[in-house]
């Protein structure tokens, strides 16, 4: 199982902006990214090596997020409640004997008042909430006008006459000097509380026919103002037609035979054969074999494994070949083909092989410019002994038996005999990877089996390594 962890660390770190919605987005690609990885590998993946892969893709994603999360709030202690008021007491009541009811006042009789003063007129009673006394035959005396504004008559309600006077003539509009009318019982609304009294006023509505005939009349206006304009149009347009004739002739002359083809196809007419064109020949693929000359020239290549019989024992040193070649490749979710660098490494006294196909990354949310996949094979009678468990980086060099560089990227185990190598996507990282794979001779990997020993594979490039790997990054670029 392979640990995601530095990939995505390396990921989230060339990000200007570490936001969750950011971060959320890098999480899905690489999901996606991955299963789309694992699915298109041959042979298949089963089922339960992606999950496994899948499971440890999200325990480095949790780990992440536990990294990048904001710091827990601190917790604020509940405010103290406050302290519950005392009980008001309550006071038992006791049993006393009942009271005597006290005896009447004898009642005062009012005093005379002098008969020079003015009697003053007495307060209306105090009325009850419910029923509201009828106020038809209740006598009212009209208070004194107050010194301000003048009073403005309001007329009685239509349709329900005055109870105290049921004979009264018709409403004739008095003239200004006049005294307004008193207003009778009948439109006098009684104050529950027992105050004043107070008018009843009748809400008028506004006069809907006034707005209607405006209406209609700014809409007659308008249509009669259109009708005019079209009219104008077509008396100062009336010689137009003759004399664009000539014009639209030439305009047709001048339509090319394509466009008269296309014309005549879609009324239904005959087709117009418009003259040949030269033919034009659609450029096919580049096939692996037509890369150069030597591209299937088997380079050398040799397998140092660890002796472990005997204690410092010399490797075991197994002879081998490989060939390179181009090839075309299906994109990632519908891109377009994609041409790839592969390299068959054979060892058939030992039993095992390699398949390495290198290709460009074209998944923006993973941190890598290219991808290494690296497809090991056993036969039946190594299977035991030579099945790769892990892997290192891949490392160049110029000579057989000196030492190499490893390149810049991240390996990643799926499951056994099967690896990847993502290589950096920091633009230095890319410009020494470049330089290294395509300017030296030799190409390292060191593994490790089942049985635990240890093994190097050491393969050439030769001219036909060279040549496919200079022509694979020209068309990369």
């Amino acid at each position: 199982m392979a640990d995601y962890y530095p990939l995505l660390a390396r990921a989230l770190e060339a990000m200007p902006d570490r936001s969750p919605a950011l971060r959320k987005a890098v999480y899905e690609r690489a999901r996606s990214a991955l299963i789309g990885q694992l699915r298109s590998l041959d042979p298949p993946l089963s089922d339960a090596d992606i999950d496994l892969e899948a499971r440890a893709l999200e325990t480095a994603i949790d780990r992440l997020e536990t990294e990048h999360a904001p710091p827990p709030e601190p917790v604020r202690e509940p405010e103290p409640l406050p302290e519950p008021a005392p009980p008001v007491p309550v006071e038992t009541p006791l049993d006393l004997p009942e009271a005597t009811p006290p005896e009447p006042e004898p009642e005062r009789k009012p005093e005379p008042l002098p008969a020079a003063a003015a009697p003053e007129p007495a307060a209306p009673p105090f009325l009850p909430p419910a029923p509201p006394p009828d106020l038809g035959a209740t006598p009212f005396m009209a208070p004194e006008p107050p010194a301000g504004p003048p009073i403005i008559p309001i007329q009685a309600r239509k349709g329900r006459p005055s109870a105290a006077s049921p004979a009264a003539p018709e409403l004739v509009e008095a003239p200004a000097e006049s005294a307004p009318p008193e207003p009778t019982g009948a439109d006098l609304v009684a104050d529950p509380s027992g105050g004043r009294q107070r008018p009843r006023i009748d809400v008028v509505s506004p006069r809907a026919g006034r707005s209607r005939l405006l209406r209609n009349a700014v809409v007659g206006a308008v249509l009669f103002t259109v009708i005019g304009l079209i009219a104008v149009a077509a008396f100062l347009l009336r010689d137009k037609p003759a004399d664009l004739q000539p014009v639209a002739a030439e305009q047709q002359d001048a339509v090319p035979d394509g466009a008269e083809s296309k014309y005549a196809d879609r009324i239904g007419g005959e087709a117009v054969t418009p003259p040949a064109a030269p033919t034009r020949v659609a450029p096919t693929p580049a096939s692996p074999n037509a890369a150069a000359p030597d591209v299937t020239v088997a380079q050398r290549a040799v397998l140092y494994e660890e002796n472990t019989s005997a204690t410092n024992a010399q490797p075991t040193t197994i002879p081998g070949r490989v060939q390179w070649r181009l090839e075309t490749v299906n994109g990632e979710r519908g891109q377009p083909l994609e041409t790839a660098v592969r390299a068959n490494v054979e060892f058939p006294d030992a039993g095992i092989s390699l398949a390495m196909t290198l290709k460009r990354n074209l998944d923006a949310t993973l941190p890598a410019s290219h991808t290494i996949e690296l497809v090991f094979t056993t036969d039946s009678a190594n299977a035991a002994r030579r099945t790769v468990q892990d892997i290192g980086l891949l490392q160049t060099k110029d000579e057989e038996n000196t030492r190499g560089s490893p390149v810049s990227g991240l390996p990643v185990r799926v499951r056994d005999n099967l690896f990847l190598i993502g290589l950096s996507s920091l633009r230095n990282d890319i410009d020494r990877n470049t330089d290294m794979l395509l300017h030296r001779n030799w190409m390292e990997l060191a593994v490790k089996f089942s049985s635990g020993s240890r093994a190097i594979l050491n393969f050439e490039k030769g001219a036909a390594g060279t040549q496919v790997l200079e022509k694979a990054f020209a068309q990369w670029r």
